[in-house]
């Protein structure tokens, strides 16, 4: 008895842990970017793509706090170029372990007041299991930012990680463009 009761045990954990590895296939070119359900600073609960519906948007995922000079090196060139187009949108997204949820307030309180009131409705927190997302978009460092743009369906038109360089902010900001161009056609 008390041998079939271990087996049984054991297959059961098996059967868990299997169920609880699928895979997750790593993100590409035209692939819709997957949901992600989080707050803006300035109090809204939004999900991803859905709020980017419509609109040319800008993506920047962020896993640890020191990678702002990274984003700032794609958003500057960005947002000079295109901050004033109501057909672009830009968003910002910190990534944090759901272990840290029970302090999400005093976070996201912090937050507001290191950034910008103007810039609230660009940055979403996310409080939530993180290792789906080290899959979909291929993070084999943590330190680094991942950029994705998306056009008004929510597809990805644009994938990059780590910080700007010009050749690259120069792609970006010819591919928005050529977004914003089919967007008004």
């Amino acid at each position: 008895m008390l041998k079939f009761t271990l087996s049984t045990l054991f297959f059961f954990v098996f059967l868990y842990s299997n169920m609880s590895a699928q895979t997750v296939k790593k993100l590409e070119i035209g692939d819709k970017f997957p949901t992600m359900n989080g707050e803006l600073l300035s109090s809204k609960e939004i999900s991803l793509p859905d709020h980017c519906k419509g609109k040319v948007s800008l993506l920047i995922v962020a896993f640890k706090r020191g990678t702002q000079p990274q984003i700032d090196s794609w958003t500057k060139p960005v947002l000079k170029e295109f901050s004033m187009y109501d057909e672009f949108r830009f968003i910002e997204i910190p990534m944090i372990s759901n272990f840290y949820s029970w302090i999400s307030n005093y976070i996201n309180t912090g937050m507001r007041k290191g950034i910008v009131p103007s810039m609230h409705k660009n940055v979403m927190t996310y409080y939530g299991p993180l290792s789906h997302y080290y899959s979909y978009f291929g993070v084999k460092d943590k330190k680094l930012c991942y950029v994705f743009l998306l056009d008004k369906e929510g597809k990805i038109q644009f994938m990059d990680h780590g910080e700007s360089q010009s050749d690259k902010s120069k792609l970006l900001i010819d591919k928005i463009k050529t977004l914003l161009i089919d967007y008004t056609n």
